[in-house]
């Protein structure tokens, strides 16, 4: 308990708003690189969300490094945003339910920055990413145990039109 006080009095929450822009999204896509197989990923036409072929990026407990599954599956998504400048995405970071809400707010965003620091390092233009944490309000696995809970370490993404 001592760790989060002292972690989130050293860590300000910086959370932006989510707007509720239109989301055009002219047709489906399909993106994938080199020869890693696993790491496509199509967009739905009608919400503009991303999906992964494993869907998300996962993450470890209490951590925001990318694991090398989730810089190759962040490869295909960069490889995608440079052919489509139009586009912008908004990272959603998530955790477990373990920790306290602020906690667990305040991880959601590095999970989410970790993810915007990785597609900047690979030339995505810093402009066309925004972030934004969840904590723990929408978990993807309402279980309880580390079958559930790995499965709420993620990050989300959704494309917009500029």
């Amino acid at each position: 308990m001592l760790n989060k006080i002292i972690f989130l009095s050293l860590c300000p929450l910086f959370l932006m708003a989510c707007t509720d822009d239109d989301v055009v999204v002219e047709e489906p896509v399909a993106a994938s690189v080199g020869k890693q197989p696993g790491h496509e990923f199509k967009v739905d036409p009608a919400s503009g969300k991303i999906e992964f072929k494993a869907e998300i990026v996962y993450f470890k407990y209490d951590d925001s490094t990318l694991t090398k599954q989730g810089m190759e599956r962040l490869d295909a998504l960069a490889e995608h945003m440079k052919k489509h400048e139009s586009v912008k995405l908004t990272v959603a970071g998530h955790c477990d339910e373990r920790g306290s809400i602020e906690y667990n707010l305040a991880l959601g965003e590095q999970r989410a920055a970790s993810v915007i620091s990785y597609l900047v390092n690979v030339q995505v233009p810093a402009a066309r990413v925004a972030a934004t944490s969840y904590g723990e309000e929408k978990p993807a696995d309402f279980g309880k145990g580390e079958a559930a809970w790995s499965k709420n370490r993620r990050a989300e993404f959704q494309l917009t039109s500029l």
